[in-house]
C-alpha cells in the first residue's frame, strides 16, 4: 500500500464564518439605514451576539489551521499527525477495528465513527471519518486494516 494522506476538512468552518459575516454586514446596513443611525447598534443585543458568533468561529478556524490534524496510512502503520507532534500505530498493535454509524434523524445523514482498540491503550481511539477529506476512502482503508488484523494469527504466550 502506498502512503495515503487524509487531511482535516475545514469547509464547514469556512462556510459558517462567511455566512455569519454576510449576515452581520447585512444586519448592520439594514439596522443602520432603517433605524435612527448607526449609533443605535451599540444598544442592540443582536449586534453583540453576532459579534460573539463571529469571534467563536474565527477562533475555531484559527485553532484548526494551527493544529492541522492529518491521518497518514502506510503499508504497516497509521500515523496521526498534527502541528505539535505525531503518533504512530503499527497494525500489529491493533486488537480490533469497529466501524459504527451515528444517524441524524433530521438530515438523514450518516456519520461514521472508526474505533481502534490498541494493545497498550485502555481507551479506544475514535476517528470521525467525515471530519477528514475523502471520508469514504478512509473508511475503506480501515476496513482493509480490519481484514488484515483478523487474518493475522494470534501470538501465543507460554
Amino acid at each position: 500500500m502506498q502512503e495515503k494522506i487524509h487531511k482535516h476538512r475545514m469547509d464547514f468552518y469556512y462556510q459558517s464564518l462567511v455566512i455569519y459575516l454576510i449576515f452581520f454586514a447585512a444586519y448592520v446596513v439594514i439596522k443602520g439605514t432603517v433605524g435612527e443611525s448607526f449609533k443605535s447598534l451599540y444598544n442592540d443585543p443582536i449586534f453583540y451576539i453576532l459579534i460573539l458568533f463571529i469571534i467563536i468561529f474565527l477562533f475555531i478556524v484559527i485553532v484548526n489551521i494551527i493544529r492541522a490534524p492529518t491521518i497518514i496510512l502506510k503499508s504497516d502503520r497509521i500515523i496521526f499527525r498534527n502541528r505539535f507532534g505525531e503518533r504512530e500505530v503499527i497494525f500489529s498493535d491493533i486488537v480490533n477495528v469497529k466501524i459504527g454509524r451515528i444517524r441524524k434523524r433530521e438530515e438523514e445523514m450518516t456519520y461514521r465513527i472508526i474505533k481502534l482498540k490498541l494493545k497498550n491503550r485502555r481507551k479506544q481511539l475514535r476517528i470521525r471519518a467525515n471530519d477528514f477529506e475523502r471520508g469514504v476512502e478512509l473508511i475503506n482503508e480501515f476496513l482493509k486494516i480490519k481484514q488484515q488484523s483478523h487474518n493475522q494469527p494470534e501470538a501465543k504466550t507460554e
